[in-house]
């Protein structure tokens, strides 16, 4: 009898892999017409909204955004969620700001070690601990927060002679941000990983159907702690740019990045039940949210309101994309 299953898990692993390549293209669409449709609206409200500056500026916002976003979306991919980003954020950028003297340009890859070392432990809580990842990550979020008001308890500025150190990022060429030009690079390198890679495949499988990527071989502990460690690494890179950009860290800078990076990635069309969506939903998801949230307060939206709607789209949007056949109970 086990040996049946295990035939029949091999067999259904081509009918998952068609899943992966069929990337929901409908949801797509909706997210491209849905970003025609505000940027016109927000463009009759204010004539200022297409402006190059104002583009810049969307443009800058949405680099972030989708730092945090793809690693958000790894974390969704196989079925969980990553709360933990919000705290991430403020601690690498409080520990990138005081580091960034003594250390110099080693406060990149020591920044980046850091949030993968985080991703690693919210990987272990919910594999090794058997926590779930809201709740796992929900608990490393607020240490990380707490982390980051001990290293400083306000906003604390970079020293004038790090300036240099700050241009990798803060930069251009071409008259073209340094920060888009990483986003770039990020972005093509998670859509590597994850279409072209045996680990890109097996986050895809496990969120699909965890127990018959486990009757397949897979490691599924392994796998969803690659996932969280991902994420950790969009959440570093993230609190590397937003220090870099102000010059200076904030022991809450990141705590707006966690709803609206779940927000990109869902609005985007990747399933909250996982096993659906990828980099390029993602993506769309993130201009969307950042034309959203910059128009809104183009043309003037109370910010109060702003939310209202935020919550509305993401409600529409897991509507369009949850499978409940992979949820026994709705809670």
């Amino acid at each position: 009898m086990p040996e049946m299953k295990i035939r029949d898990a091999a067999k259904a692993q081509p009918t998952i892999a068609f899943r992966i390549r069929t990337m929901r293209i409908p949801t797509i669409a909706y997210t491209i017409v849905l970003l025609l449709a505000v940027g016109l609206l927000f463009r009759l409200g204010n004539e200022n909204f297409l402006s190059v500056y104002n583009l810049n500026t969307i443009a800058s916002f949405a680099a972030v955004l989708l730092m945090v976003a793809l690693g958000q979306m790894c974390a969704i991919l196989i079925g969980g969620i990553d709360l933990s980003v919000g705290g991430l954020i403020s601690f690498i950028s409080v520990v990138f700001t005081v580091l960034v003297k003594p250390v110099g340009y080693w406060v990149y890859p020591i920044c980046i070690l850091i949030g993968l070392f985080f991703g690693f432990v919210n990987g272990l809580l919910l594999t090794r601990v058997k926590i779930p990842s809201f709740i796992a990550t929900l608990g490393t979020g607020g240490i990380l927060t707490s982390l980051a008001l001990l290293v400083s308890g306000t906003p604390v500025n970079v020293p004038s002679s790090t300036y240099p150190v700050l241009d990798i990022v803060n930069g251009s060429f071409l008259k073209i941000s340094n920060v888009l030009y990483i986003a770039f690079l990020i972005f093509i390198g998670f859509s590597v990983v994850l279409r072209f890679t045996s680990v890109g495949r097996r986050i895809f499988y496990v969120g699909s159907n965890i127990k018959m990527s486990w009757m397949s071989g897979i490691d599924v502990a392994k796998t969803r702690n690659i996932a969280f460690m991902l994420s950790g690494l969009g959440a570093s890179i993230a609190g590397i740019m937003i220090s870099s950009v102000r010059y200076g860290g904030d022991p809450v800078a990141g705590q707006v990045y966690v709803l609206k990076s779940i927000a990109a990635v869902v609005v985007g069309g990747t399933a909250l039940t996982g096993g659906t969506g990828g980099p390029v939903n993602t993506l769309f998801g993130t201009v969307l949210m950042s034309v959203l949230d910059n128009g809104m307060n183009v043309v003037g939206i109370d910010p109060y309101f702003q939310q209202s709607i935020l919550g509305f789209m993401i409600i529409v949007s897991v509507v369009l994309t949850f499978e409940r056949s992979k949820t026994q109970m709705i809670k």
